[in-house]
Parts: C-alpha cells; sequence; structure tokens
C-alpha cells in the first residue's frame, strides 16, 4: 500500500505535477508579448508603362486636379493574441512617420467584432497616427491592418497596447518562431502524459493483487463442483501471469489445476480422453492435475470427467485452462 501511495503521489502532487504547475504558474505571473505581423512593408509602384501612381486635390468638379504621388508606403499587419489572456476593449495604437495616412482595420478572426477607431494624441517624432479599440480578442484570434501612407521619412513605425494588462506588442517580421517557453512547457506536458500512461497500469495492478481484492488482475480462477452420486468434488483450474507487474501481456503464465474431495467418502475419477486405469482420491485429499508453464495466453476449455465412489460409472463436464494457441 506504501508502494500505492507513493505512486499517486508522484502523479497527484509529486514531481510531475511541480513540472506542470511551476511552469503555469511562471507563464501566468511574467509579461506576455503577443506579435504583431509584419506581412508587407514596401512602396507601392506601377509597373505599367505610362501608367502613374496619383491621387484627386481640390474642392469641386471644376476645380478637381490628379496628382502624382512618387513615394506611396503600404503596410499590411497582423496582431495575433498567442497569449492566454483574453483581451476587452483593448487599444492598439500605430505611429507613422508621415501626416499623410489612411487605415483600415478588419473583423477578428474568431470574435468577429468591429473595431472601432478612437482619438489619440501623436508623439515625435511620428507625425500621424491611427487608434483602434478591439471588442473581444480571445487567445488565439487574430486581427488585420493596412496602412497606406504618402511620402513617409522612413520605413519605420511604432505600435503600442493599452489596456492589454500583462499583455505587450512585439514586432515579429514575417511568422514568428516558438519561444522557448513555450517548447518548455510542451515538453513538460508531454512529459507528464507518457509519465502517466507508464505508471497508471502499475497502480491498477497493485491495485488489484492487494490483498483485500477477491481476485488479482494476474490470476484467474474458474471452480467446477461436483456434488453427486455420493462424490463431493470440488475441480480448481488457475492461470497465473508471471510478468503481471509489467505494463503488456507477455507471459510466461502458470497453469495449475487441482481436484479436491470435499465429502466423506473415496471416490474413483478418470478423464473420459485418457485410456488409463481410474485413480482415488482419499476425503479431505487433493490431487494436482496440471503443472506448467507455457509462453502462450491460456484458454478455458470443457472436459468430461468420470467418477464415483465405487467406480468411474457418472459422467460431468468441468472447465479446465490449457495451453493457448501461438
Amino acid at each position: 500500500m506504501e508502494i500505492l501511495k507513493l505512486l499517486l503521489t508522484l502523479i497527484s502532487g509529486g514531481a510531475v505535477g511541480a513540472i506542470i504547475t511551476a511552469w503555469f504558474q511562471r507563464r501566468r505571473a511574467r509579461m506576455q508579448p503577443i506579435p504583431l505581423i509584419e506581412r508587407v512593408n514596401r512602396l507601392v509602384s506601377s509597373e505599367l508603362k505610362g501608367f502613374v501612381l496619383a491621387r484627386l486635390v481640390g474642392d469641386g468638379k471644376e476645380g478637381q486636379s490628379l496628382e502624382a504621388v512618387q513615394n506611396v508606403r503600404e503596410y499590411q499587419l497582423t496582431l495575433r493574441n498567442t497569449s492566454h489572456i483574453h483581451l476587452h476593449n483593448a487599444e492598439v495604437q500605430f505611429e507613422f512617420p508621415s501626416k499623410d495616412i489612411e487605415g483600415r482595420a478588419e473583423r477578428p478572426l474568431w470574435s468577429k467584432t468591429i473595431p472601432i477607431q478612437v482619438a489619440t494624441k501623436i508623439s515625435e517624432p511620428w507625425k500621424g497616427a491611427f487608434r483602434y479599440c478591439i471588442p473581444e480578442l480571445p487567445p488565439g484570434d487574430s486581427i488585420e491592418f493596412t496602412f497606406r501612407a504618402v511620402d513617409p521619412s522612413s520605413a519605420e513605425y511604432g505600435v503600442a497596447l493599452y489596456n492589454g494588462g500583462q499583455v505587450v506588442i512585439k514586432i515579429s517580421k514575417g511568422e514568428p518562431e516558438a519561444r522557448r517557453s513555450e517548447l518548455f512547457g510542451k515538453v513538460a506536458i508531454l512529459f507528464a502524459t507518457f509519465t502517466c500512461i507508464l505508471i497508471i497500469p502499475t497502480i491498477i495492478k497493485y491495485v488489484w493483487k492487494s490483498p483485500s481484492a477477491p481476485q488479482t488482475a494476474s490470476i484467474v480462477t474458474k471452480a467446477t463442483v461436483i456434488d453427486w452420486a455420493g462424490c463431493s468434488l470440488n475441480v480448481k483450474t488457475t492461470s497465473d501471469e508471471m510478468n503481471s507487474d509489467l505494463p503488456t501481456q507477455e507471459g510466461p503464465w502458470r497453469i495449475d489445476s487441482y481436484i479436491m474431495n470435499t465429502g466423506t467418502r473415496r471416490c474413483f475419477l478418470k478423464w473420459e480422453s485418457s485410456q488409463g486405469d481410474s485413480f482415488p482420491i482419499e476425503p479431505g485429499n487433493s490431487v494436482e492435475v496440471m503443472g506448467e508453464y507455457v509462453n502462450t495466453k491460456p484458454i478455458l476449455t470443457s472436459a468430461e470427467l468420470l467418477f464415483g465412489p465405487d467406480g468411474p460409472k457418472n459422467k460431468a463436464t468441468v472447465m479446465l485452462y490449457h495451453r493457448g494457441e501461438p
């Protein structure tokens, strides 16, 4: 029973549980960086001969004209919530080195809540900014942003997250690599899972083999009682897996079969399939029918037993374990 307590402690509150608990506590206590994936940051230009980028300027039909634009930079960004924190009404601000800029925010992939543009202040050295309130961004969700800036002084931009608690934004050029802490957590969970897989069968078998259990997991017994024609017999057959502590059932097995005379008279016995003579069994005694080791799992089969106090004149069907098929 002490071994059982030790194994249960190992699973519930021991080394495996300590590894997982420590990892989750450490993960929740620190800052949670989430990536802003930079998918596009490039100059926009027309590659068709005779075409230029232009925009409409002026008021009214007669006062409007086209103005060529030489320097337009496009940004396509994805904000992905890789933390365990559900962001509610968090605000994200983008800042650019240009006053002339337009922006658009799509709905999040999962929550589908509409992002709301809110007023913001611009700090140096930035010249233009956009700020959006995201109603819901649960763990694993993502949202797309697109911006176009006219005549920016550089390709740089800034980003900040407000009302995010422990969550901060980290710019990533392309898909981010998995963090070491995430890899450690996955390894710890896999280690715990495999440990449980290996330990639980041992615990179950130990419980089944405890003294309080009526029958163990490795020893299987079948008894046939004969109380007839003046004979009282008990035919007991047993199959015992010798390596029962191992998680796999690969044998070998021990087969034992006995016939006990529980009555007050001598009885004569003979197997119907046997060509030999009958044999007696005295009251209170027993005889061993079979005792051998096998490498194939035993199977339970029926056999015809002849018996009687004056000779084997009566017949009964009993169950015995025999060597199984390979």
